[in-house]
């Protein structure tokens, strides 16, 4: 269970009710938590490297990751300033997925069940991430799939 973690409004209400913190003292607030492209980076490269028989390859300039015989499952790049994630998703969460502003269909492979987050904050990271993992669930054999739930 992840733990809660007050943003926000909700940051300066609970920080309020802590006495003496201030706002800008409250230790669990992401408004002081910058989310630069590197920082994005490198926790997607980590969940995606972490898989069995994941790796990493570039064979158009910029990271792919692949489980097993060459089956792509993530492709990452920077774009003005951000993080883009293209991960394949089941219909029902693609379908969930277009309801965010920082999603879209992903250019050549979307017609294929693929879409592109645009990775600008830590409430896009978080989904990225979990994109990622039924990614990864979806493309890899059978036998490996058991380590992305």
């Amino acid at each position: 269970m992840k733990p809660a973690v007050a943003c926000g409004k909700e940051a300066a209400l609970f920080g309020a009710s802590l006495g003496s913190k201030s706002r800008d003292s409250f230790p669990l607030s992401l408004d002081s938590v910058a989310l630069t492209p590197s920082k994005a980076a490198a926790r997607i490269r980590s969940l995606a490297l972490s898989f069995p028989e994941s790796y990493e390859d570039e064979p158009w300039g910029h990271p792919v990751f692949k489980v097993s015989d060459n089956r792509m499952f993530a492709s990452m790049w920077e774009e003005e300033g951000r993080i883009r994630l293209t991960v394949k998703l089941s219909a029902e969460e693609r379908e969930i997925a277009h309801l965010l502003p920082f999603v879209s269909r992903a250019p050549y492979v979307g017609r294929y069940g693929w879409i592109t987050a645009d990775v600008t904050d830590q409430e896009s990271l978080e989904a990225a991430l979990e994109w990622l993992r039924e990614s990864y669930w979806l493309k890899a054999p059978a036998e490996l799939k058991k380590a992305a739930l």
